[in-house]
């Protein structure tokens, strides 16, 4: 198993076709490398929020 650890902003991606709406993760441009070989491969995101919002 690989880990890649990353701060990354989860934002709106619109609606599907039924209205439902839909997000994205945006991957930054320092672990793109990484990121290439996991696109289209299910994945487990663990989300850590800051204490500061």
């Amino acid at each position: 198993m690989e880990q890649i650890v990353f701060h990354g902003v989860i934002s709106s991606a619109g609606s599907d076709k039924y209205g439902e709406k839909r997000y994205a993760i945006y991957i930054p441009k320092s672990v793109k490398e990484k990121a290439e070989k996991i696109a289209g491969k299910k994945v487990v995101v663990v989300v850590f929020l800051p204490d500061d919002e």
